[in-house]
């Protein structure tokens, strides 16, 4: 039965047309990728259903604006999308909306973005920090909301994050070329110093060691883009041609290493194997080379970090979580030759 009243919810009109609440949520919003059918039947639904989320009324009962914020650097990147999505679907099942919106290292640009935030009346920030960062650490002290960190955490934005565990992510990537035979390894890092890198390297040094091969790393450092990672690949290969395997820290990285390998003519993966750390779409579904990864659990990591949000506004107890990233094996990896 329709309720046609403001209790009305976004479950309510996912159980109506028989959509997830994340799909609601997103018809309703104008963002993700739906159909313009879909988001029409969606929007019809809810005005015909008496949907009228009056956050303005809703804060005089729960002295919530019922807005969080979420920051990061790459807002428009497919894997941060999946994080947000997953951020959404928690979110939105208790009519939270969110105000994104993207942060570099400018301060100025900073201080504009928490201003607007703060104008909104944000009853909480989802970030994912970047080193660096400390102006906009003490500003988001001083605005007082809760703060949930995702893929990074610094000990300067508070205390709850959700993280991947890249450093066994990094040594199991490792081990898994190890154990395919590989001892002439590769491991293409990346400039940035956040603690999800560095412990991806720590990682491959960790596995690269306890084999007895710490005489055998062969690093190179990039910024990460494909064509960064395709350079860094270029220059190991040609210096090292008898590496036979590389493990790329990001999945960017390592589409640009299929590249290079191509290009010096290196067969894949019968000649070397490759693995990249992130599990993006872009790289799975590649047609000739769908790339063997260490999978970050990209919504995971939202729906949680949006759970904790509500269980503090609820004011329940929270903890910090820490994921693990599982290895996929597609068609870049095989055993040494």
């Amino acid at each position: 039965m329709v309720r046609k009243n403001s209790t009305v919810t976004l479950k309510d009109i996912a159980q109506e047309l028989g959509l997830s609440v994340k799909a609601v949520s997103t018809g309703l919003n104008g963002t993700g990728r739906l159909s313009p059918e879909t988001r029409k039947r969606i929007q019809e639904t809810a005005l015909r259903m008496g949907y009228a989320p009056n956050a303005a009324a809703r804060s005089l009962v729960t002295h919530r604006s019922s807005f969080i914020g979420v920051l990061a650097p790459y807002l428009n990147s497919s894997f941060f999308g999946n994080i947000i999505a997953g951020i959404e679907e928690v979110a939105g099942e208790q009519d939270f909306t969110l105000l994104l919106d993207s942060l570099d290292f400018d301060a100025n640009r900073q201080r504009r973005v928490l201003s607007r935030l703060m104008q909104r009346n944000v009853d909480g920030i989802i970030l994912y920090p970047q080193r660096h960062q400390l102006e906009l650490a003490e500003n988001l002290k001083a605005i007082g909301v809760p703060v949930i960190q995702v893929m990074n955490h610094f000990t300067e934005f508070g205390e709850y994050a959700v993280t991947v565990d890249n450093l066994t992510g990094g040594r199991e990537a490792t081990e898994h070329l190890i154990g395919l035979g590989h001892s002439r390894i590769g491991f293409i890092a990346h400039d940035d110093e956040s603690p999800e890198l560095v412990d991806r390297h720590r990682g491959y040094d960790a596995a690269m060691h306890g084999h007895g091969l710490a005489e055998e790393r062969f690093v190179r450092k990039c910024f990460m883009s494909i064509e960064a990672g395709r350079e860094a690949a270029l220059e190991l290969l040609t210096r090292h041609p008898d590496i036979t395997a590389i493990f790329a820290a990001s999945d960017v990285a390592a589409l640009g290493t299929i590249q290079a390998a191509l290009e010096l003519g290196r067969r894949i993966p019968e000649e070397l194997a490759i693995i990249g750390f992130d599990d993006l779409e872009i790289a799975a579904k590649q047609m000739i080379y769908p790339l063997s990864t260490m999978a970050q659990p990209k919504e995971r990591i939202g729906q949680l970090a949006a759970r904790m949000m509500l269980d503090i506004f609820a004011g329940k107890p929270v903890q910090s979580q820490l994921l693990n990233a599982p290895l996929v094996i597609r068609k870049t990896t095989q055993a040494a030759k």
